[in-house]
């Protein structure tokens, strides 16, 4: 496994507007906020792989940018940590199961994937 650096991570974080895909099965909103950000169509993001590193700074980002957050996660360790946030959806699941996901996406605006290697 490789491990990225904290300058690489910083980066990533920090340029998430360039890596934001529109979703093909639902429209973003259309009442956009004054802010520049590219990120202020997305009102609803789906988050699989943030519960920690680089995912969790990106599920950071996206609440301070005013973005409600659905978040897949794979223990009830995660989900009790990252469900208590506010603006954060906490779903238990594997990304890997087409069963875990199905619905978890509907009415997003954009899905995020930070996947790691699994322990």
């Amino acid at each position: 496994m490789k491990l990225l650096t904290a300058a690489t991570s910083f980066l990533l974080v920090h340029s998430i507007n360039a890596f934001v895909t529109p979703s093909f099965t639902a429209k973003p909103s259309t009442n956009l906020r004054s802010s520049s950000s590219a990120l202020d169509a997305y009102k609803k993001v789906f988050v699989a792989g943030g519960s920690k590193g680089v995912g969790r700074s990106i599920i950071d980002k996206l609440l301070a940018d005013g973005s409600e957050v659905v978040a897949l996660l794979r223990s009830d360790d995660q989900i009790a940590e990252i469900g208590a946030i506010d603006g954060v959806t906490a779903i238990k699941g594997d990304a890997f199961e087409y069963k875990s996901i199905e619905g978890a996406m509907d009415g997003c605006d954009a899905a995020i994937s930070t996947l790691g290697a699994g322990q």
